[in-house]
C-alpha cells in the first residue's frame, strides 16, 4: 500500500513529465490549449455587440392618421427596428419573401376611429417564425411600445375624466404590469447564447484534450515510459497527466467568468457568490475529466477514443435547457439531457448568476456532479488499468521485434 505522501509525488513526476512533453510539441499546445482560447474568442467577437438593432420591418399605414404616424413614428424610435415604408401589403410580403425585411407591421385602416369607439382595433404582424431571435426581439419591443402607447392614452382619458393627475396614475398603475429579465435585462444575446455555447465549446475542447493526452502514449509508444514514472500506479499515472490540462482548463472558466461577470457588464445579483459559479465549472471540467478516462478504457483504438469524445461532448448544446425548457423535450430526450454534465453547470450558472441561489439550494446540482464524477471513475479505472497492460505489453513486444 502506496503512503499518501509517495503518490502525491509521483503524481508530481508524471505532471512534470507531461508538461515537458507538451512544451517539446507545440502542435499540441496549439491544438489543445491556444485552439479552445481562439473559438472562445470567436463566440465573444461574434456576439459581442449583443443586441439586435435596426432590423429593416416593412410598416405598411392604410389609416394615415396622425394615431397611425406616432405609432410608427414610436415604432422606428426603438432601437430594435428601423422601419420601411410600403403602400401595400402584396408589397410587403414580397420584400418578406426576398429577405429585404424581417418582417410586416400593417395598420389597418379606420385604426384611429376604431380606438376612439372602444370598439377595438389591432395592428396586424408578420413574422418569420423560423428566425426564432429576430422575430422573438421585433414581437417583444412591438408589444412593449403598444402597451405604453395604450397606457399613454388611457392616462389622457382618464385626466379628461377630472379625477385628476394622481387618480390617473392609480388606473394605470392597476393595469400596469411589471417584467423583471433577470440576468438579462437588455436582452442582450451575448449574454443569452454566449453564456451557452462558451461553457459548451470549453467543455468540447477539454474533453479532447485530455483524450489526446492519455492516446498519445500510444501513437508514440510510451506507454511503459509513463507508467514507469508513475511506478504503475495507474491512479496516479493518470492523474498527473491530467493535472495540467485540467489546470489549464480551470483557468479557461475562470477567464470565461470574468468576461461575463465583470468585462461584459452582466453584474450577478448581490446574493450570488463568482466562488460557487466557478467550483461548478470546476466540478463539470472534473466530469469531462473521468469521462475521458472511461472512453479511453472502453474505445478500441485511440482514434476511437477522440470520435467517441467527440460525439460525446459536441451535442449536448441542443439539451441544455437554454433554448428548449427541458420540460417541454419528450421523456427520452430529457432523460438524456440530465445525463450530460453541461446541462448541469448552465443549471448551476442560472443559479448563481441569475437567481443568486444559496449553496444549500444547488445540492442537486453539486450531488449530481458527485455521481457523474465518481462513476466514470468506479467503471472507468479497472478497465483502463486492463486494457492498458494489454498496449504496454504489446508496446515491449513491438519493441523486441524492433531490436531483434
Amino acid at each position: 500500500m502506496i503512503s499518501p505522501i509517495k503518490w502525491f509525488e509521483l503524481v508530481a513526476a508524471v505532471a512534470a513529465r507531461e508538461v515537458r512533453q507538451l512544451i517539446s510539441r507545440p502542435q499540441e499546445i496549439i491544438f489543445c490549449g491556444f485552439m479552445p482560447v481562439i473559438w472562445v474568442l470567436i463566440v465573444w467577437g461574434l456576439l459581442y455587440n449583443g443586441v439586435i438593432t435596426d432590423v429593416p420591418v416593412a410598416y405598411i399605414d392604410h389609416d394615415n392618421t396622425s394615431m397611425s404616424r406616432e405609432i410608427g413614428r414610436a415604432l422606428d424610435a426603438d432601437r430594435t427596428m428601423g422601419l420601411v415604408t410600403y403602400n401595400s401589403h402584396d408589397e410587403a410580403l414580397a420584400a418578406l419573401k426576398h429577405g429585404s425585411v424581417y418582417g410586416i407591421i400593417e395598420v389597418p385602416e379606420g385604426y384611429m376611429k376604431e380606438q376612439y369607439k372602444g370598439t377595438g382595433s389591432s395592428l396586424s404582424v408578420y413574422l418569420d417564425e423560423n428566425r426564432y431571435a429576430v422575430a422573438g426581439t421585433i414581437q417583444t419591443s412591438i408589444a412593449t411600445i403598444m402597451s405604453a402607447m395604450t397606457l399613454q392614452n388611457m392616462a389622457k382619458v382618464t385626466l379628461l375624466t377630472g379625477s385628476g393627475v394622481s387618480g390617473a396614475e392609480r388606473i394605470v398603475s392597476g393595469v400596469h404590469s411589471d417584467f423583471y429579465a433577470l440576468g438579462n435585462m437588455q436582452f442582450s444575446f451575448l449574454a443569452f447564447l454566449g453564456s451557452n455555447l462558451t461553457p459548451g465549446v470549453i467543455m468540447l475542447a477539454a474533453v479532447l484534450s485530455f483524450v489526446t493526452a492519455i492516446v498519445r502514449e500510444v501513437y508514440l509508444y510510451r506507454i511503459n515510459e509513463w507508467m514507469d514514472t508513475a511506478q504503475h500506479y495507474v491512479t496516479a499515472a493518470l492523474c498527473g497527466k491530467l493535472l495540467p490540462h485540467y489546470f489549464f482548463y480551470c483557468l479557461v472558466i475562470l477567464a470565461y467568468i470574468g468576461l461575463f461577470a465583470g468585462v461584459s457588464g452582466f453584474t450577478a445579483l448581490k446574493a450570488s457568490s463568482l466562488f460557487i459559479w466557478f467550483i461548478c465549472g470546476a466540478a463539470c471540467l472534473l466530469v469531462m475529466l473521468t469521462c475521458a478516462i472511461l472512453i479511453c478504457g472502453i474505445a478500441p483504438t485511440w482514434r476511437f477514443s477522440l470520435v467517441v469524445a467527440s460525439g460525446f461532448a459536441a451535442p449536448a448544446l441542443p439539451f441544455t435547457g437554454f433554448s428548449m425548457p427541458l420540460d417541454s423535450m419528450s421523456d427520452i430526450a430529457r432523460t438524456f439531457s440530465k445525463c450530460l454534465p453541461l446541462t448541469w453547470f448552465i443549471e448551476g450558472q442560472t443559479q448563481q448568476w441569475t437567481l443568486g441561489a444559496d449553496i444549500w439550494d444547488m445540492g442537486t446540482t453539486f450531488g449530481v456532479f458527485l455521481l457523474m464524477i465518481f462513476i466514470p471513475l468506479i467503471l472507468g479505472i479497472p478497465v483502463f488499468r486492463w486494457k492498458y497492460r494489454i498496449f504496454a505489453k504489446r508496446e515491449l513486444e513491438a519493441e523486441a521485434n524492433h531490436v531483434s
